[in-house]
Order: structure tokens, then sequence, then C-alpha cells
């Protein structure tokens, strides 16, 4: 009975999505859903899925004002992930991302000692096809993560990743081939 809820509660949900937001979301695949997700399209921004998305329970994507974020195919989110963006994120297809990932490409603004609450730097965010984001990874704005790179649990990315493997740390730092 709860799956066959939250399988119309998603499909109503999309429709709901591709109703109001229709020139903003473009859904190729489809959404796997078995709990509530959020998605938040603010004016001039862009939401692309280009094959199936699988998010759990509390998975939240926004994408502010005039920016992008597009999610490759294949690509899963676990409990409690969240995607903001304010310029522009890129997600390449069969991606897994652990529990609590969040990902962020801005950061609050501060200027001559004051801190905005309104105002914000951005840099774009990468992320290469087949990468596995492990549990509470944060990345943030600037990040780019090779294509097959591994995040191990309770990163920190911060920097453009060089190549290929396994990274872990606060900052990460690479560990070794994979």
């Amino acid at each position: 009975m709860i799956k066959l809820f939250f399988k119309l509660y998603t499909f109503f949900y999309i429709f709901y999505l591709r109703l109001v937001y229709h020139k903003q979301i473009e859904i190729r695949g489809k959404i796997k859903a078995n709990r509530f997700f959020r998605v938040e399209l603010s004016r001039g921004s862009s939401l692309k899925i280009l094959g199936t998305l699988d998010v759990k329970e509390n998975v939240l994507i926004a994408v502010r004002k005039n920016a992008t974020l597009t999610i490759g195919r294949d690509c899963f989110f676990n409990r409690n992930c969240s995607v903001v963006v304010r310029e522009k994120i890129e997600i390449g297809s069969d991606c897994m991302f652990g529990e609590s990932v969040r990902i962020y490409d801005n950061n609050h603004l501060i200027e001559n000692g004051i801190i905005y609450k309104d105002k914000y730097n951005t840099k774009s965010i990468r992320i290469g096809d087949g990468c596995w984001i492990a549990n509470d990874v944060n990345i943030l704005m600037g990040s780019k993560i090779p294509k097959k790179s591994v995040i191990a649990a309770m990163s920190l990315v911060n920097k453009e990743l060089e190549k290929t493997g396994i990274y872990a740390g606060v900052p990460v730092d690479y560990k070794k081939s994979i």
C-alpha cells in the first residue's frame, strides 16, 4: 500500500513539475522515489534529467535564479542529499551518492567584514560519469571530480581533482588508483 502511494505521489509530483515549470525542466527518463523528495526551481533556472533518477527520502534539488543543473542517466541519490545550485552543476551518468551528501556551487559573500545572507560567490561544479560519492561528503564550489572516481565517506571536496582514483580526507587527498 505504501509503495503504491509513493508511486502515485511521484507520478503526480512530476506531472505538477512538468506542468508548472515546463519551460525550465527537461526529464528524458523517469524519476523513481520511495519517499518524499523536493525540487525547487526559481525563475530562469534550468533542470535537465537525462535518464532515470532514483531518489530516496528527503532529497532536495534546488536550482536558484538563472542557474543550471544537469543530471546524467541512471543516477542515485540516497537519503538526505542536497544539491543547491546558484550557477551551474553538471553530474555525469551512472553516479551514486551516499546518505547526506551536500553539493553547493556557492558561498555567502563576505565583503568588508560583512557576511551577506542574500549575496553569493559562485563557481561551477562538474562530477564525471561513474563516480561514487560516499556518505556525508560535502562538495563545494569550483570542484571537479574526474570520471569513475570514489570520494570516501565524510570527505570534503573543495578543488579540482587531477586524476581518476580514490580520494579521502578533509580536504580530500588522492589515495590510490582504482
